[in-house]
């Protein structure tokens, strides 16, 4: 980095009698009013150097040097701290004018990043400074390099501040003043339609722009068509005008610019890349041939329909939407970043690794922890915590979260190989079927777009409650199709009882009384206990002498406060999920944890919930595997109201995954990816990021599905050992409990036979009318006799 030569004292001195008065003016009114999210530098006796235009009063002005804009930055960040926004335009850095080279500019860049900005302001790669015309904005690649010489990424935001855009969901975890707002700066009217609602759909769990069309719950091909249709969409008149030659003098440049970030990534970073996008690749080649093959025939319909035209179609003038796009790591897509991951993030990742070879040795010596194995044959995860095991702060777990570039590859890497060392090359599967026995629901959470109550008539699908005897049916399909489990889970109606559970569960276990019944919620367990006026404890005992095996880890979302209140307001706390979890280990019912995430929570939401999660499998060692579900968003009602954001970024999915499997570490070692919600491919991508599981083979789900997603019916085994074997893994069925399944079933499992259709039957309370009015009959004729 350049030097500048040190000004005069005089001129500093003239400086800080200038330049105080006003930065103490702007210090007082953001201190009294809480009101300030941007210090920014474009007034002449502040920060922003001045430029004399011609045929202006001020034209003859001296121009102020770069050392002037330097010491206002810094005194304003020292006295403003760490929460402001301080901006520098940098078009307007004083060493970049047309005479300056690019090394003096760079060097002016990065002085203003070292004294202390942390933005530079709107950059506009199709329109000119209007304000300063003879100023051309920089091209991003070349912000990028002296930025990311600086130590620093950048990165694209949205017209508001993050900390803005994080207070629209009420449940912002941000320290700043802003914080404390009662009211978001955007405005809401108009619900979906609102300013409001634009941004959160634009904007990741930081409050940054997202930068990918990427969704949880659909089809990579539906979310390229899109991209396709969006980009295709013809701009106005004079954006068009404007646009094509921009789009012709930007293609060619961005492929440059992707083949020399290309050169500047380290081997490590470029394998990390491979290793994410491959999978998903490989998966999807094997899985979509046949959509493929419809494309191209429809192609070629449409190629001799024109062909066949008598009068030549209008030629359509190509045109793209130009946008900024972030790639898996989080940086911009063909930009430079810094390669080297930062010195905290490798000091974190270093004392986790280093535990792994620690607890090796114990287990040699007989005090390391260890899984140990049922009569069964099942594997119990486990119990105790030791010397190895890692204490974590809420911050060290937030920062991991909140990786991007070069620690996010550094992330990546050290949860596989974490994997590698704990859970090898093996990919465990279960086949399952999933029964969901009613969609009616006397709850009303927002993120729901399955259940059916009072206020959910205008979502997706007609309300049901299956007949025991359907439930039965289905239990004993899945059997004969080689499944090993039932996953059972339903609303709470408003006529169950914990009564209905149980007599759920004896269907189920008179239907095949071989399977692993896995069912029920903490929050029906805990309507249950409540409706029979017994504790949960006491209910947890019945249903485990009645045949439960296991119990779904699921309604926890994200164990904060804030966030269920925005949520599920009526639901259980998250107090309540921990202690009936807790109550269901101290019973001996294992159990599964999830969590639900992308919609009005955080990073440090995120942390939080696996902190809490790790206590308690520290005090109580019954969780089986841990299971991040990406919120779906299409379907569901607080996303149709304008109130929460399109899920997780693709870059939020792979790092929770693989932080996960560092901070659960050494005591939940399953940890697994959700084909359901993240679809085949980006599941099988997923393998390469910390997971060794790819849940079950399903059946039949209705809960995803209902909130939009295309995924959820069925991944039958050849399919599901597809997906895993084009990872690079080797597949492997298991049992609920992560056993060997019986050779028998497994041989079945292969050769299933089709899903007969579901029935939805009457339902049970139409039953129980009918019964009491036979009863009824009964009595009347006794009574008459």
């Amino acid at each position: 980095m350049q030097h500048h030569a040190e000004p005069p004292l005089e001129e500093l001195l003239w400086t800080v009698a200038r330049h105080t008065p006003t930065i103490l003016g702007l210090f007082t009114i953001h201190t009294c009013l809480a009101g300030l999210s941007l210090l920014l530098m474009i007034l002449a006796d502040v920060c922003h150097t001045f430029r004399a235009k011609p045929d202006t009063a001020m034209q003859h002005y001296a121009e102020p040097p770069l050392e002037e804009l330097l010491w206002s930055v810094a005194a304003a960040r020292i006295m403003f701290g760490p929460d402001i926004n301080i901006q520098a335009p940098p078009n307007l850095t004083p060493a970049s004018s047309s005479s300056s080279s690019s090394s003096e500019v760079d060097a002016s860049w990065r002085a203003l990043l070292d004294a202390g900005i942390n933005d530079w302001g709107g950059i506009s790669p199709v329109t000119r400074d209007y304000v300063n015309p003879e100023k051309s904005w920089p091209h991003l690649e070349a912000l990028a390099a002296a930025t990311a010489a600086a130590g620093k990424l950048l990165l694209p935001r949205l017209p508001v501040y993050p900390q803005y855009v994080l207070d629209l969901s009420h449940v912002s975890s941000s320290s700043s003043s802003s914080s404390s707002s009662k009211e978001p700066w955007l405005s809401r009217k108009g619900g979906p339609r609102s300013v409001a609602a634009a941004v959160l759909r634009a904007s990741d769990g930081r409050g940054l722009l997202r930068g990918s069309s990427w969704v949880a719950g659909k089809p990579l091909e539906q979310q390229q068509q899109q991209q396709q249709q969006q980009q295709q969409q013809a701009p106005s008149a004079a954006a068009a005008a404007d646009g094509t030659a921009m789009n012709q003098a930007t293609e060619s440049s961005q492929q440059h610019e992707v083949q020399q970030q290309q050169q500047q990534q380290s081997p490590q970073q470029q394998a990390l890349l491979q290793q994410l996008q491959e999978p998903a690749e490989a998966v999807q080649r094997e899985l979509s041939s046949s959509i493929q093959q419809q494309q191209q025939q429809q192609q070629q319909q449409q190629q001799q329909q024109q062909q066949r035209a008598s009068i030549p179609l209008p030629r359509a003038r190509a045109s793209r939407l130009w946008e900024i796009s972030l790639n898996t790591l989080g940086v911009l897509e063909g930009m430079p970043y810094p390669q080297q991951a930062s010195a905290q993030v490798q000091q974190l990742l270093q004392e986790v690794l280093s535990s792994v070879a620690v607890n090796a040795r114990q287990q040699q010596s007989g005090t390391g922890v260890s899984s140990t194995t049922t009569s069964d044959g099942s594997r119990t995860e486990p119990t105790s915590s030791s010397s190895s095991s890692r204490h974590w702060t809420l911050e060290e777990v937030e920062l991991l979260l909140s990786c991007r570039g070069a620690d996010m590859a550094a992330v990546v890497a050290a949860a596989d190989a974490l994997r590698a060392a704990v859970r090898g090359d093996d990919v465990s599967y279960v086949v399952n079927r999933n029964i969901n026995y009613t969609n009616m629901c006397t709850y009303g959470c927002k993120f729901c777009a399955f259940s059916k109550g009072k206020s959910a008539e205008s979502l997706r699908g007609a309300p049901y409650l299956l007949p025991l005897e359907e439930v039965a049916r289905r239990t004993a399909e899945a059997w004969d199709r080689g499944a090993t489990e039932v996953c059972l889970q339903g609303g709470i109606h408003p006529d169950f009882t914990g009564q209905t559970y149980l007599d759920i569960l004896a269907a189920c276990k008179a239907a095949a009384p071989g399977i692993h019944v896995h069912a029920f919620s903490p929050l029906e367990v805990l309507h249950g206990a409540s409706t029979l006026g017994i504790s949960v404890s006491d209910f947890l005992s019945q249903l485990k002498a009645a045949g439960l095996g296991s119990l779904p880890g699921t309604a926890a979302e994200v164990l904060d406060p804030q966030v269920r209140a925005v949520l599920c307001p009526d639901k259980l706390s998250a107090a309540q999920w921990l202690d009936v979890v807790a109550a269901a280990h101290g019973v001996g019912l294992a159990t599964t944890s999830t969590i639900m995430f992308g919609h009005v929570d955080s990073p440090r939401h995120w942390a939080s919930h696996l902190l809490q999660l790790r206590d308690l499998q520290a005090r109580t060692g019954g969780i089986t595997e841990f299971v991040p579900l990406p919120f779906v968003h299409m379907e569901a009602p607080i996303y149709l109201a304008g109130a929460a954001r399109q899920g997780p970024t693709l870059r939020e999915c792979v790092l929770l995954h693989a932080v996960a499997r560092l901070v659960l570490h050494p005591l939940i070692t399953n940890i697994q990816a959700s084909w359901v919600k993240m679809g085949p491919q980006q599941a099988g991508a997923l393998l390469a990021a910390g997971c060794n599981d790819m849940g079950g083979s399903i059946m039949n789900e209705s809960i995803t599905r209902a909130a939009g997603a295309s995924y959820g019916q069925e991944l039958p085994p050849q399919q599901m050992e597809v997906v895993i074997a084009a990872a690079g893994r080797r597949p492997r069925q298991r049992t609920t409990l992560y056993g060997r399944p019986p050779a028998s079933q497994t041989a079945a499992s292969f050769a299933a036979p089709e899903l007969q259709p579901v029935q939805m039957g009457s339902g049970w309370r139409q039953q129980q009318q009918q019964q009491q009015q036979q009863q009824q009959q009964q009595q009347q004729q006794a009574a008459g006799a």
